[in-house]
């Protein structure tokens, strides 16, 4: 089974890919996010190994020592970092930024002292028109704020989202987001980033998760967005590290990534296009998300495209393919001239073989580069239905191994 890291990085890649071929393209905030969790987890190993690289090293001195050849100086005193706050006093200043209410903390939620560089919590507050969860975290992070946005309405359902920039470069985001699953939930964003890596995150639901139990979530769109820019989290602030490798403070928040491929989504989907069997028609491009519309037989899907240009990354992929186990329908072929094409399909999930909503089908190129083409029933990528698709995956893998990709 791939590990974490492989799942986090393969979705980086898979959507920066797609991220590339429009600056605006939504998929870079997810890929940020799959970076993300991949640099904590990392962090995470290089502070474990450094711990035990450390004992091996006061071992050896107390050795020396013992035996009156101490080689190395006495080192001077770690400067003291800075002092940690308490739940209680972090759950004080959340108070303050509250309506009336009763706040209560959830279990062992509190994350203050896992990390130097965040805290936060789970809570639920009840003012009492309904008991609602609330998450809050603060942090340092080394993501640059331009890629602090809204969540991409074409992955999850949305209600709306403001985003602004702010005199002193800093973001405020109030996203208002759906449920895909549970009929009335909502779930609103708040998040407030500078410059300098310092970012505040406030999600509050109309009741639990997956139970609502009130219309709406407790605070306003304007009391959500003053809790999160509120000075007060100044202390929380001072009781963090920040993030080596901190994004330059003078970079624009309206600053967005380069293209990272010279194919544009226009160009990939008239590739598309022309690359569909006789009779399908084609309706509602999308190049934002390098999505076309098909329809063959009376029978409507959307397509994908991505294509990641050669790389190392691409190279390691393709080296790494017969150590990773095929999910349950997975179907892997060499491919003439060398590399390897991947067709799948699967439902709620990679190993699900019941009601299935994905048909996928990648090629991994001996340079590199990977294309990806995904399939599903429906309008959005989060509103796939079950049924027999526009295209099947034999269309589909014809497509895919067209030499026209690499023209």
């Amino acid at each position: 089974m791939p590990t974490d890291d492989e799942l986090a990085s393969a979705l980086s890649r898979a959507l920066d890919g797609a991220a590339g071929l429009t600056p605006e393209a939504a998929h870079g905030q997810l890929a940020a996010g799959a970076r993300r969790a991949g640099l904590r987890r990392r962090r995470r190993r290089r502070a474990a190994v450094a711990g035990a690289l450390a004992v091996l090293v006061l071992g050896a001195a107390g050795g020396f020592a013992s035996g009156g050849h101490l080689p190395f100086a006495s080192p001077a005193p770690a400067a003291p970092g800075p002092a940690r706050m308490s739940e209680q006093r972090f759950d004080e200043l959340l108070t303050q930024l509250l309506p009336p209410g009763k706040l209560e903390p959830m279990g062992r939620a509190w994350t203050g002292g896992r990390s130097p560089h965040e805290m936060g919590s789970m809570l639920t507050f009840d003012d009492g028109a309904g008991a609602s969860m609330i998450q809050i975290t603060v942090q340092y992070t080394a993501d640059p704020v331009d890629r602090v946005g809204c969540m991409d309405a074409f992955q999850v359902p949305s209600d709306g989202c403001d985003r602004t920039v702010l005199p002193d470069g800093s973001v405020l985001v109030v996203d208002k987001l759906r449920s895909q699953s549970v009929a009335d939930l909502r779930e609103w964003r708040g998040v407030w980033a500078a410059p300098d890596g310092r970012q505040v995150h406030l999600t509050e639901y109309n009741g639990q998760p997956s139970v609502p139990s009130r219309p709406a979530p407790p605070m306003t769109e304007e009391q959500l967005t003053a809790a999160v820019a509120s000075p007060l989290w100044a202390e929380a602030f001072a009781a963090l590290t920040p993030v080596a490798g901190t994004p330059d403070a003078t970079v624009s928040a309206d600053a967005h990534p380069s293209p990272t491929s010279t194919e544009t989504a226009n160009a990939l989907l008239d590739k598309l296009a022309a690359l569909l069997p006789t009779g399908t028609a084609t309706a509602d491009r999308d190049a934002a998300h390098t999505r076309l519309a098909v329809t063959t037989d009376g029978r409507r899907s959307s397509l994908t495209v991505v294509f990641t240009p050669p790389s190392q990354r691409g190279l390691d992929d393709l080296a790494g393919l017969p150590q990773r186990p095929p999910t349950p329908l997975e179907v892997r072929e060499p491919v003439a001239g060398g590399g390897t094409v991947v067709v799948n399909a699967f439902g709620n999930g990679k190993t699900a073989t019941d009601n299935l909503l994905h048909w996928t089908v990648t090629v991994y190129y001996p340079d590199g580069a990977q294309l990806l083409l995904n399939e599903w029933n429906g309008e959005q990528f989060y509103d796939t239905k079950t049924g027999v698709p526009a295209l099947d995956l034999a269309a589909l893998k014809a497509i895919a191994l067209s030499p026209a990709w690499r023209a």
